[in-house]
């Protein structure tokens, strides 16, 4: 779990879908022209469940600087009359960091469905307030962050233009039920990391949200589907990245043995993550689609590498502007 620190800018937003809750979140101007905007992207970091809106600002300030120094290369070329404003923002889900349920109250439990419901309202309440609706929609998301945002992309087909994946949550899995017993583990030490598992990890596994995961494997039953319609300029570009095995191998071992991850868990995960690839449409082979690997991170990417998040938002962002492929 992360601390709260200070947030600069934090705000409020009272959502029709959470009227008790004041839904806590930043808005951000990365860059913007000094002519009015021909195309505006928003960029909108969806959260896991270990780690609030503050795990991303190190990213935002990575990126404000890296866009201040050098915001030319977001342009298709020195010609082109297209001008950008990028925008970004961060949020707590309802129940989750510093989005509490007013005098104290318990949270009221609800489902991912419901997750994506107030997500959707949040975004209609950030066109009221600060800006009109973008023309493009830029979702970067973390672990359970990664099924939200793509229910989120399914239930709005159309709507979201680029898609960054940061060690995604195996949704369709119970992380109990990974694989068979690796050969230098015992029964025993497969047993205990299978009951932390399911106190952990499972679906059914409670949480400080109350967020009911127990839907998601059928929601979400394969990895490689379905396919997710784009904003109509082509298809939604798609960036999977995935956390360092060697990292993510020494973190465990907090929890059980080394063979575990890496022939029990680390397997799982790699197969998952090879299956969103496909979630872009078309064939990932030939379009030279691959997991990218975060060195030296764990799974919680963004706070042990945000320059690798960064670096990731800003090539999506560059394809986005038509400067890269």
């Amino acid at each position: 779990m992360d601390e709260t620190p200070e947030i600069p800018g934090l705000r409020s937003m009272i959502l029709p879908t959470k009227p008790d809750c004041p839904i806590k979140y930043t808005f951000t101007t990365l860059s913007a022209s000094d002519e009015p905007p021909t195309e505006t992207i928003l960029i909108v970091f969806v959260n896991g469940l270990g780690l609030s809106q503050a795990s991303w600002q190190p990213t935002l300030q990575l990126l404000q600087a890296d866009l201040a120094t050098s915001p030319s290369p977001l342009s298709p070329s020195a010609s082109s009359s297209t001008r950008y404003t990028i925008t970004a923002t961060t949020y707590d889900r309802y129940a989750q960091g510093l989005s509490q349920p007013l005098a104290g109250a318990k949270p009221v439990p609800h489902d991912m469905l419901d997750a994506v419901a107030d997500l959707s309202a949040f975004l209609t309440g950030l066109q009221s307030l600060h800006s009109k609706p973008p023309t493009r929609l830029f979702l970067a998301s973390h672990s359970l962050g990664v099924p939200l945002a793509r229910l989120f992309a399914e239930h709005h087909p159309g709507l979201v233009s680029a898609l960054l994946i940061l060690d995604s949550n195996m949704a369709n899995n119970d992380f109990v039920s990974l694989g068979t017993c690796p050969p230098d583990t015992t029964l025993a030490q497969l047993r205990s990391a299978r009951d932390f598992a399911r106190s952990m990890f499972h679906p059914a596994a409670p949480n400080a949200e109350n967020l009911d995961r127990s839907t998601l494997p059928a929601l979400l039953p394969r990895s490689d589907g379905p396919v997710l319609i784009g904003n109509g300029r082509g298809k939604m570009l798609l960036r999977v990245t995935g956390h360092d095995p060697e990292t993510f191998a020494d973190e465990s071992l907090k929890v059980w043995p080394r063979g575990l991850t890496e022939r029990y868990v680390q397997p799982a995960w790699d197969e998952y993550n090879e299956g969103l690839l496909a979630i872009a449409g078309g064939d990932p082979t030939a379009d030279g689609r691959r997991v990218v690997i975060a060195p030296h991170s764990g799974h919680f990417i963004q706070r042990n590498n945000p320059r690798f998040v960064a670096d990731q938002v800003l090539e999506l962002l560059k394809m986005l502007c038509g400067g890269g492929s």
